[in-house]
């Protein structure tokens, strides 16, 4: 049971500031920001960590997608949750503690030479076995894009801005299109419509969701019975032979699962070493090297 102590704010000013994204991710690795994880210092050595979950994108991404930010009660719908000289379970279940024996090559590994598990988790962006969550830094300055054609690899958050000329140079044929729009709505960018000389509104932007989601789902539907209808054909014909298991071998995967369990390498650097594109594929071959 959390005491009070530990969830009163500090008062005073803090000397030292670092502010992290917590994002959720699909199967189809799109992203959507949930909320803000921030870290202070005080001169007294106090020290407060304050988690403030984003409501209005959380209540518009799709069901069951998201399951909440561990180690606190998204019930009370609170806008900031304090944890005061403690360091709460988001953070702990996916950062290494000082006391862990290799820490300091932890440290190293993303260029730190003193002890920040905070920073370290900025710079590591590591996730957990437990949970599709991630923590990127949040940027000092917001972005401002001119056009959808230079979204592509780039993180982006609440506050960035992204400038269309029209709402209809947005193509329903564009199924690229369509999933990037999508997935910069999730984030929390504003849109700015150019020929109306305004931003989306939060009405403009629930509706576009809920239309982006039901055509990504129809295209979703559709590839897969292009899929079935490709593998009912080549049965008829002789040509199917059923999907091959990842043939791995053995050392191999038990260095790169001990690696990615002593969290000395993220979980996608650890899936692109063995090749594997599944989440679900990747934690089923790794299980039997947990402790």
């Amino acid at each position: 049971m959390l005491t009070s102590e530990y969830a009163r704010p500090l008062v005073g000013k803090p000397y030292y500031r670092n502010i992290g994204i917590i994002k959720v991710y699909d199967r189809h690795n799109r992203n959507y920001s949930v909320g803000e994880i921030i870290f202070e210092r005080f001169d007294d050595q106090n020290f407060q960590y304050i988690i403030k979950p984003y409501w209005k994108f959380i209540d518009q991404i799709p069901h069951g997608l998201f399951q909440g930010i561990p180690g606190i009660d998204m019930d009370l719908k609170k806008e900031a949750y304090y944890r005061v000289n403690m360091t709460p379970t988001f953070i702990s279940m996916r950062t290494p503690s000082e006391s862990r024996e290799n820490v300091r090559e932890l440290m190293k590994s993303v260029g730190l030479d003193y002890y920040d598990r905070f920073e370290w988790l900025l710079r590591s962006e590591m996730r957990c076995g437990d949970d599709n969550l991630i923590v990127v830094r949040k940027p000092t300055d917001n972005l401002r894009i001119q056009s959808m054609e230079q979204v592509k690899n780039r993180y982006f958050h609440p506050g960035d801005v992204i400038e269309i000329d029209n709402l209809c140079d947005i193509k329903s044929s564009n199924a690229k299109l369509i999933e990037h729009l999508f997935g910069l709505l999730h984030s929390g960018v504003k849109i700015y419509i150019k020929s109306e000389n305004r931003y989306i509104d939060d009405n403009e932007r629930r509706t576009m969701l809920y239309l982006l989601r039901n055509m990504l789902e129809c295209i979703d539907r559709n590839n897969r019975n292009r899929r079935e209808e490709g593998i009912e054909e080549a049965k008829r014909n002789g040509r199917y032979t059923g999907r091959k298991p990842i043939k791995l071998d053995e050392q191999f995967l038990k260095q790169v699962a001990i690696t990615f369990l002593n969290n000395r390498i993220s979980e996608q650097e650890a899936m692109n070493k063995l090749g594997i594109n599944s989440r679900s594929t990747f934690y089923r071959k790794i299980k039997i090297f947990r402790t």
